[in-house]
């Protein structure tokens, strides 16, 4: 049997960024931080959003949520024999200030978003879906993790989960990166990334 493909997670759990930060070494200085991290990288969120309506056929809906920095849809690809559409659109949001990720009272609508079949579709043939995946696990570690799951007869459950972007990503990105966060918390975050033991955490149960 095929081992399934890591799913993605969202979890606002502060203690799981917590652990994120004693295993990247990129500590957890202050909500304010995280924020002007954020802020900095707004235009390039934008940018993504852009090319996701340009080029890959999404749209904007309307009218926007004034607590979203985007909102956008695009009609799901599984279709009938009748060429209709077998599920409704795939939306995505994203929030303009990083503390709607950790307000309570939001947390189905993000576990609606990342939890949903956008990140299976087209995370791996769609770049820019890729790069806001990974975009956030640069700015809010901890908070999007894949998670893959093995079975091993006789040994119990295996659990491998991501919490960093691919090292080619980074080093791919170091300019945009670098202007967001600063060259040392960049070459900290580089460092992280190109170490499975640390962009990677392994947990078993029987």
């Amino acid at each position: 049997m095929a081992t399934p493909p890591p799913e993605l997670v969202f979890s606002n759990d502060v203690r799981n960024m917590d652990d994120w930060a004693k295993r990247t070494g990129i500590p957890i200085t202050s909500a304010d931080t995280i924020g002007a991290h954020y802020a900095r990288a707004r235009r390039w969120l934008l940018s993504i959003r852009m090319q996701l309506v340009q080029e890959h056929g999404w749209r904007d809906v309307v009218p926007l949520d004034s607590r979203l920095l985007f909102h956008i849809e695009c009609p799901a690809p599984l279709r009938s024999s009748g060429g209709l559409p077998r599920s409704p659109n795939m939306r995505l949001q994203v929030p303009l200030h990083a503390s709607s990720f950790f307000n309570p009272e939001r947390r189905v609508q993000w576990e609606m978003v990342f939890h949903s079949a956008v990140f299976p579709c087209f995370r791996h043939t769609v770049a820019p879906v890729a790069d806001l995946l990974h975009l956030l696990q640069c700015l809010v570690t901890g908070v999007l993790v894949l998670v893959k799951e093995e079975n091993v007869p006789g040994e119990g459950l295996y659990r491998t989960i991501r919490g960093l972007p691919p090292i080619e990503w980074v080093s791919a990105h170091m300019p945009q990166l670098t202007e967001i966060f600063g060259e040392h918390h960049y070459r900290t975050l580089f460092r992280a990334a190109s170490d499975k033991r640390i962009a990677f955490k392994l947990e078993h149960s029987r």
